[in-house]
This record gives C-alpha cells, sequence and structure tokens, in this order.
C-alpha cells in the first residue's frame, strides 16, 4: 500500500501517492534516534535514587545528564533538557522544600494563559496531530447531526476557533441546507471569546449559516452549577459537547457525591447507594451524561502518565514526548532554531513535563490516562460509545493511512481501534479520538 497525505479537497481529506511502503504493520519503522545513549538509564538511577531519598546520587546523575543534554540540539537532546529539568526540580523540591520563598514561588509558576494559548496555536501549525483529531470530530458531529435541524455544541475548552469555523463550512454544505447553530463555548480569557466571536460570526455570514454564540466566562478546573446552567441547554436542540485535552486536568480533584437508595439510575447501580468519593472528572462526566447530549466527542492524549510508580511515569511519558519533539524536526516546518518550535517546547511541552515528573497531588494537572482507562471511566459515568467517523479510509489487514516526514521515514498514521481512532507519531500513540451517547433514554 501507498503512503497518504492529508490535503483539502472541498473539506475532505483524500490520498495522495508519496511513496511505496510495506503492506504489512511490521513495517511502519520505529522512530529514528530520538532518546540520547545513556540518559534514560541516567533518568532510572535517578529516580530510584529519589524513590530511596539518596540525594547526592541524584546530583550526581544530574551533572552526567548535563552533558547529554541541548536546549537548542539534536530533537533527543532537547527533550532530554526538558527531564532533566523537571527531575533536578522534583529533587530540588524533596530535599530542600524550604530552601527560599523565591525559588519556591519560581517552581510553581507557570506560562501565563495567553502565552500557553500562543504556543498551542505554534502546536497545531507544526504538528499535524491535533488537526486531524479536529477533522474526524467535525466529521462526526456532521454525520450524526445529519437530520437536526436546531443543534447546540458545546465545546468545554482550548479547542480551536479555526475548527468551528470548518464545522460552519460542512454544516452550509448539507443538501438540505445547514441547521441553526449555536456554539457554546468556555473560556476564562476574554480577548479569547471576543476574537472567536468575530471570527465565526464572521464566517457563519459567510456561509450563511443560522448562528447564535455563547460565551461562558469560565474554566473547566473551576465550573459551577451556575456555568452549566449558563449553557442554556433546553429541549428540542440536538446537544454535542466536545472537550479537547481539558478532561485529564480534573482527575487530580476529588468530591463527595450522595447516591439515594433507591432509583433507577445507572450511577447508583455501579456504586451502590450512599457517599462516594469520585474524581472531579467523573462527576463532571455524570453531570454531562445528565443533560442527554446527542453526542459527546472527546480528544486526549493517548498514553498513561497518571501512574503512581514515578518510574513508570518518567519512562511512559519520556517515551510520549521524545515522539513529538522528533516530529517537530522531520516535519520540516520550522528550523531548530525557529522561535515557534521553541515556544511549543519550552511554554507548552516543557510545562507538561515539569508537571507530571515534578509535581504532587492536586498540583499535578497533567495526568493523562490511554483510552483503555477513559472507555472505563465514560462507561461508568452512564455513556455508551458510538463510531468516530473519519474521513480516511481504513481497509482491514493493511496498513493504515501514512503520511511521510521531509525526512523521507513515516511521519504519522491513523489507527481504527473498532469505535475510536488513535493518531500515532510512528509507533507512538498520541492523541485518542472517542464519540460516546448517553446509554440510557430517559
Amino acid at each position: 500500500m501507498s503512503a497518504a497525505n492529508l490535503n483539502n479537497n472541498n473539506g475532505k481529506a483524500v490520498v495522495k501517492e508519496e511513496a511505496t511502503l510495506p503492506t504489512a504493520m511490521e513495517g511502519v519503522p520505529a522512530q529514528t534516534q530520538t532518546t540520547t545513549p545513556g540518559f534514560k538509564e541516567l533518568m532510572h538511577h535517578s529516580v530510584a535514587a529519589l524513590d530511596s531519598g539518596n540525594i547526592m546520587a541524584v546530583n550526581a546523575d544530574l551533572r552526567a545528564m548535563s552533558s547529554l543534554v541541548s536546549i537548542d540540539g539534536h530533537p533527543s537532546q532537547r527533550v532530554a533538557f526538558a527531564f532533566a529539568e523537571a527531575l533536578a526540580r522534583r529533587a530540588l523540591h524533596q530535599a530542600l522544600p524550604g530552601l527560599s520563598w523565591g525559588l519556591q514561588l519560581q517552581f510553581a509558576q507557570q506560562p501565563t494563559p495567553a502565552y500557553t494559548a500562543a504556543a498551542r496555536r505554534c502546536f497545531g501549525k507544526l504538528c499535524p496531530f491535533l488537526r486531524i483529531a479536529a477533522s474526524a470530530v467535525n466529521n462526526t458531529i456532521v454525520t450524526a447531526m445529519e437530520a437536526e435541524q436546531d443543534v447546540h455544541v458545546v465545546d468545554l475548552g482550548w479547542t480551536s476557533p479555526n475548527q468551528w469555523a470548518d464545522l460552519l463550512r460542512l454544516f452550509a454544505m448539507r443538501p438540505q441546507g445547514p441547521p441553526v447553530l449555536r456554539l457554546t463555548i468556555i473560556s476564562d480569557r476574554e480577548e479569547f471569546l471576543s476574537y472567536s466571536a468575530g471570527l465565526l460570526t464572521q464566517a457563519a455570514m459567510r456561509w450563511h449559516v443560522p448562528f447564535v454564540f455563547n460565551p461562558v466566562r469560565s474554566h473547566i478546573d473551576r465550573l459551577t452549577a451556575r456555568d452549566i446552567a449558563a449553557f442554556g441547554v433546553h429541549g428540542g436542540q440536538a446537544l454535542v459537547i466536545t472537550s479537547t485535552l481539558q478532561l485529564h486536568r480534573l482527575i487530580a480533584d476529588e468530591t463527595t457525591i450522595e447516591l439515594p437508595a433507591t432509583g433507577a439510575s445507572h450511577v447508583v447501580g455501579l456504586l451502590g447507594p450512599g457517599s462516594h468519593k469520585i474524581t472531579k472528572a467523573d462527576a463532571l462526566l455524570r453531570v454531562l451524561c445528565d443533560l442527554k447530549p446527542k453526542l459527546m466527542v472527546m480528544t486526549e492524549q493517548d498514553s498513561d502518565h497518571n501512574c503512581t510508580n514515578l518510574w513508570e511515569r518518567v519512562s511512559n511519558a519520556f517515551d510520549y514526548y521524545s515522539a513529538i519533539f522528533n516530529d517537530m524536526e522531520v516535519g520540516g516546518g520550522a528550523p531548530r532554531g525557529s522561535a515557534d518550535r521553541a515556544a511549543v517546547e519550552r511554554l507548552l511541552l516543557r510545562e507538561e513535563i515539569v508537571d507530571i515528573v515534578a509535581r504532587e497531588g492536586s498540583s499535578r494537572r497533567e495526568r493523562h490516562e490511554s483510552v483503555k482507562s477513559w472507555v472505563e471511566r465514560m462507561g461508568k459515568a452512564g455513556f455508551k460509545p458510538v463510531p468516530v467517523i473519519s474521513d480516511i479510509p481504513f481497509v482491514e489487514g493493511t496498513v493504515p493511512p501514512l503520511h511521510v516526514g521531509a525526512d523521507g521515514t513515516v511521519r504519522y498514521w491513523m489507527e481504527n481501534k473498532g469505535l475510536h481512532i488513535v493518531i500515532n507519531s510512528r509507533r507512538t500513540p498520541i492523541f485518542s479520538v472517542t464519540a460516546w451517547r448517553p446509554a440510557r433514554k430517559n
């Protein structure tokens, strides 16, 4: 089978011949060199020393790492730099938590939302993964809403407004004409909501789609009952809920729910009546299920960075982020000295790595989990899976559609895993896209 590239053809992905590739999954090559020789072994030793409280050994490991890393070198050196820094921060916090107020303040500080948002936009330009996911999300929405005339999409935050501009275009192309589209976006950034309103109102006028923009000034970390009421969900609308790299942030927090002794509740059947401690992610999913959406679509990191075992967490994260750092190299979109690439690596990926490696408790927000774990969470919340619709053709028993990078090697491919899809960088899963609806009809 030949390699494939994604090219826009009225919003549809088409297959473009590029190179001859093997016809078995074994033909998908592993990453080119993405780890500095000896670095992962040093990390393993350092984590073991941290677990045993041997700070002197950790210090020696970090000194050895310093000769293997570079903030602007080969991708393997760049990702190693981020992990060495994260381990150093963890060691400092563990050994000398009261070293100084200034250092502790610096340890806790993160880039401002505006800088993070700019880095996310750069990531979207340099790496294709979220663009592919967005296309699958939109195609799934349009397919599910095929017969609907009044559609309400609730975006839980951080989705690019360009994705919704493309959804407007896709709705405008329906043979029966577009529906009325109400779009609710949650964000705590007024400038983002204002920009999105202007962009999408113009797009709706251009495509002649009846459109209502409903901004909700909040954040998924702080959603309240008043915020959810502000969604404006009511009968007669076909409700769609989308989440892009957001729900994992709520796994860090717990809340208590009270379940009645009687009733046909799906949750009562699973947990039993009385008080139960669950994560805020699980609690929010139950609230969203009670809104009776016709569709919920989620994009999440497909890797387990929420392990209680520190080395397992660090090792999984290192493999995952090595693939992303390497992708920015083979993509050819930004040289090593590029400001956009530096923004992605230092303001976005580096902060995620520091969070995963150096932080614990409720301050550790990047609790990425595999799609298998999300399937279990969604089922417990009362959802059942439905197919994700992609324009990319999947032929059983053959190599899935592939894209070749600037270096001539396979850059990424999509894997159809039953009802959901996984976007891979070579052999490393990066993002999953899953779709759901309430299991019970009320």
